[in-house]
């Protein structure tokens, strides 16, 4: 059974997603036939619905959410089934994804370096606690991110780091689905390279840990930059994205 470790993006509202799922195991978890005709009868149209919602609401070509309609289409597909087992195991499917939907936020609201690499270095300190008005951001009371001198730093590279988790999380999805890669997968490489490249320009306007390593990542980051800028800004508010990692 899919352990719904992947990276799952909404289509739709979070409210609608939350709702929609919650009518799903309010609707048939408490129906039942009176025979097994009945049951597997109204089963097949709880995985009929399930996979239509799934469609409906998630970005269907990343591998977590394919991975759960396969699993629901096959119990559907299947003319000797436990019911209750297969019913559980569903049930126990829409739970996790509701949590996971609960703690989406938009992709617009994910912290971001770009608006501290055009502020001079005492603006970026002063800006840098911004980025961390968010409930993603598990972290203790503090400067955060950036500080004035070197012992006070408590890490640009938390965003830094939580950018890596998702890109490196993100192309082992697509390697195990054959390398083939959708527009939304693409537009997620590309805004995960992108925000690294803004990390990285704005540890180097800071002055913070400079080595030409880091001059060299911050050239290649421009250029992630400019390729998600120029591509898919526009769309940088359109879905909704889930975040297993914590800062």
């Amino acid at each position: 059974m899919n352990n719904l470790n992947e990276i799952y993006v909404a289509t739709k509202d979070k409210e609608y997603v939350l709702a929609k799922i919650e009518g799903l195991c309010q609707k048939y978890n408490s129906r039942n036939g009176v025979n097994y005709e009945q049951q597997k009868a109204l089963f097949r149209n709880y995985c009929h619905d399930t996979v239509e919602v799934f469609h409906e609401c998630f970005e269907t070509t990343m591998l977590g959410i394919t991975r759960c309609i396969i699993q629901v289409e096959r119990f559907q597909k299947l003319d000797n089934i436990d019911i209750d087992a297969a019913k559980w195991l569903i049930y126990d499917m829409l739970l996790h994804l509701k949590k996971l939907v609960s703690s989406m936020i938009p992709i617009k609201d994910l912290p971001s370096c770009k608006k501290l690499i055009g502020l001079s270095a005492d603006d970026m300190i002063a800006k840098a606690k911004d980025l961390v008005k968010s409930d993603i951001v598990k972290v203790g009371v503090g400067a955060i991110l950036l500080a004035s001198k070197i012992n006070d730093v408590i890490k640009i590279e938390d965003v830094k780091d939580y950018y890596h988790r998702n890109l490196e999380e993100l192309q082992n999805e697509i390697k195990l689905k054959g390398n083939q890669v959708s527009f939304i997968e693409q537009f997620l490489l590309d805004k995960f390279n992108a925000e690294i490249g803004y990390c990285n320009l704005a540890l180097v306007k800071a002055g913070i840990g400079i080595t030409e390593e880091l001059r060299d990542m911050a050239e290649i980051g421009r250029k992630h930059i400019e390729k998600y800028e120029q591509n898919h800004f526009a769309r940088n508010g359109s879905f909704v994205l889930s975040h297993n990692s914590e800062f």
